[in-house]
């Protein structure tokens, strides 16, 4: 129960950083995007959906961040970095019309609304990936 909690806890955590590094102009999103952001160094880090099906794609992401020592946070599914981003479409809050993925993001900078503790958290997640 208590690795549960901690999951959710990431997720919660992430997504909040995500949201609000979006709102902020500090995310690049898409495989173009991404990259970009990753040679220039100006990602903190690359969260990645495992469930890509694109192999090349998550090859050439990995294989980029590995070579500029940037870290990657995987999560399961594309279709939950969809909903943070807003690209998936919903009737009402709960009730979604259409599920869109995201296979990657990178965060560039921490908004400003990010609490010390917020940014503690992923900041000791990212040492240990």
């Amino acid at each position: 129960m208590a690795e549960v909690e901690q999951l959710s806890e990431e997720l919660t955590t992430l997504k909040r950083v995500v949201q609000t590094s979006l709102h902020r102009g500090q995310l690049s999103k898409g495989v173009h995007e991404v990259c970009k952001a990753i040679e220039s160094k100006q990602a903190k880090f690359v969260v990645m959906a495992d469930d890509c099906t694109e192999e090349t794609y998550k090859k050439l992401v990995v294989a980029l961040a590995k070579q500029f020592q940037i870290p990657v946070w995987r999560v399961e599914k594309g279709a939950l970095l969809g909903e943070w981003i807003g690209i998936s479409k919903f009737l009402t809050k709960t009730k979604k019309i259409k599920s869109r993925k995201c296979s990657s993001l990178a965060v560039k900078d921490f908004a400003i609304e990010v609490s010390e503790v917020e940014k503690q958290f992923i900041e000791d997640k990212i040492k240990g990936l």
